[in-house]
């Protein structure tokens, strides 16, 4: 096996219990809404359009718009969600690889439905923090939601349970040819 091709477990593994296995993982964005970038670009792209570029009202108004941006960047919060079969897990990542998680924040029991509304972004709460989950992930968390409810071991077969079986087995002997 080469190193191309031998898969590395992800960086989760080391914040889950001994036996515990992964589900779903997602990220997520903490803060304001992801789409708050957008309505910055815009107004530079309208100051840059439509001001006279040696006006002192479109170098204010780029100034404000670019010191927003960087606010915006610095309250962002990243996440990546665990969800495993009982529990799911808020952990932190940083901003330059939002994948990696870096800190266990918090181990929350898997009791309620995640409320997924199908937006682009759509805004869930895990653990008492709200966050903002892209739609392409969304599928995770409702796959999640059907889930929850379900005995994760299942029951031993009953023994009128193994006796049926058994006869339909020998029903289905003489049947193949």
């Amino acid at each position: 096996m080469t190193a191309r091709t031998r898969k590395r477990p992800h960086a989760v593994g080391k914040f889950l219990e001994a036996g515990e296995s992964v589900k779903w993982i997602l990220p997520a964005q903490g803060g304001l809404h992801p789409f708050t970038m957008l309505v910055f670009a815009l107004v530079i792209l309208f100051a840059v359009l439509v001001l006279d570029p040696r006006s002192l009202v479109m170098g204010v108004t780029i100034t404000v718009v670019v010191f927003a941006i960087v606010a915006v960047l610095t309250t962002a919060r990243y996440r990546v969600i665990a969800i495993t079969a009982d529990d799911v897990l808020l952990l932190r990542a940083r901003g330059w690889r939002p994948a990696k998680p870096v800190e266990l924040l918090k181990r929350i029991p898997r009791t309620t439905k995640f409320d997924v509304r199908s937006q682009f972004w759509s805004q869930i709460e895990v653990g008492g923090e709200k966050l903002w989950v892209h739609k392409r992930f969304q599928a995770k968390l409702d796959a999640a939601d059907e889930s929850l409810g379900r005995g994760v071991v299942k029951a031993a077969p009953t023994a009128v349970y193994r006796a049926n079986r058994a006869k339909k087995k020998v029903k289905n002997i003489g049947r193949k040819r």
